[in-house]
């Protein structure tokens, strides 16, 4: 009888536990800003980024969240290029696994997420050097293939399924791909907007 008293115990526990957990599809798209950080200069440009995140819920209050989303980045975006410029243009197939604290639930809560985030450059740009023609480097991959960052999110939730957010995303590793060739570092740090349904 003991161990049938326990077995029980253990199964409510389960049970309430279970009932605890929570699944949420998370769908989203935004745009920003970004940053592009090397040895020799700085540059700027537009961010724009498209995502399906699949969240699960420890408690009221923690949760982690994997995702995939498809990033694009594009110096001097918002304009046309100088003449013999080479801005760089990328695509990056992020995967997030993001940390996040929930304040509230439903309408009018508050998530706040932190986590690493595996990027691999899908879209490369190459080399276009315009007063070296014949610069082994040209028509060379300017991207390394796989990068790591850390993301910050913020989410607000408008309806029980709409929130508006932000994402700050800082890299972490040399994105330069050097070919032997050159030297130096290159990183792009993004900080976007983003419109999000969550059900």
């Amino acid at each position: 009888m003991k161990k049938i008293c326990i077995a029980l115990m253990f199964l409510t526990a389960l049970a309430a536990q279970a009932q605890q957990r929570k699944w949420e599809n998370k769908f989203y798209a935004g745009a920003g800003l970004m940053a592009s950080k090397t040895d020799a200069d700085n540059a700027h440009g537009l961010a724009l980024q498209a995502g399906y995140a699949l969240t699960y819920h420890f408690s009221r209050q923690w949760s982690l969240m994997p995702g995939v989303a498809v990033r694009n980045v594009a110096e001097n975006g918002f304009g046309s290029s100088a003449d013999g410029a080479d801005d760089d243009v990328f695509t990056f197939l992020d995967i997030p696994l993001l940390v996040q604290h929930h304040v509230g639930s439903g309408k009018g809560s508050t998530t706040l997420g932190l986590g690493p985030v595996f990027s691999f450059c899908v879209d490369n740009d190459a080399y276009y050097i315009d007063a070296e023609p014949q610069s082994p480097l040209n028509k060379l991959a300017k991207c390394n293939l796989f990068s790591l960052g850390l993301q910050s999110s913020l989410d607000h939730r408008l309806t029980n399924h709409f929130s508006l957010g932000l994402d700050a995303y800082i890299c972490l590793t040399n994105l330069k791909r050097n070919h032997g060739l050159t030297s130096g570092s290159k990183r792009i740090h993004c900080l976007t907007a983003h419109v999000a349904w969550t059900f």
